[in-house]
């Protein structure tokens, strides 16, 4: 994995604001790559002056618009062989019964929560499509969202990177904290469904 991520990152920066606009649209469609790379390549192109803030943040939002449209134009099209294979994927199942309760409290207001939360962030076009969500809704909140979420993004990246180089000591205890932020309260869930699945299965042996 670790070499998948160095290839990536290699091709990435090879390309520059090119290879960062197809890793956001890769990422924007549901495709696992880490969007990570696209804003440090965009930081790093910056500090080169090879290309402008505004310049990066254009490709940017553009790569996430473009990855969006092709997975909510994807998830409309429920006709489809590889629409109906993704809708069953356990990430996507997953994505939608959390959006589904969303939808229900806060209605199209939720693909503008969902552009900004990153475990649902790739399948959120998507579900809003199978969800028949209406075109001028989807395009108003995803365009919202997404210029709320890459300038901070970009903000975060570029600070990160220049405590990252200033601040040797602290780049374990960095990692850590990244990490979970990431991927802490997944792994509380599937602690937490795992100890329930237990119980039960605990209590219907002791009943038999």
């Amino acid at each position: 994995m670790d070499h998948l991520y160095a290839t990536l990152f290699y091709w990435v920066q090879h390309y520059g604001l090119h290879g960062t606009f197809l890793l956001m649209v890769a990422e924007s469609a549901g495709v696992p790559v880490p969007t990570e790379l696209g804003f440090l390549t965009a930081q790093g192109l910056i500090a080169a002056h090879a290309a402008s803030w505004w310049t990066a943040m254009a490709w940017i939002v553009a790569g996430h618009l473009a990855g969006s449209g092709l997975s909510f134009y994807l998830g409309r099209a429920t006709d489809s062989a590889l629409a109906r294979r993704l809708a069953r994927r356990a990430s996507v199942m997953h994505a939608r019964a959390q959006l589904h309760g969303w939808f229900v409290r806060y209605g199209s207001l939720t693909i503008l929560f969902g552009r900004l939360v990153g475990q649902v962030r790739p399948w959120v076009s998507f579900v809003a499509g199978l969800s028949r969500v209406p075109p001028g809704t989807f395009w108003l909140w995803t365009i919202v969202g997404t210029l709320i979420f890459t300038p901070a993004a970009m903000w975060v990246t570029a600070v990160g990177l220049q405590f990252w180089l200033n601040h040797a000591a602290w780049r374990v205890p960095l990692i850590i904290a990244v990490l979970l932020v990431f991927y802490g309260l997944p792994l509380y869930k599937l602690i937490e469904h795992l100890t329930k699945r237990h119980h039960r299965r605990k209590a219907h042996l002791t009943s038999e």
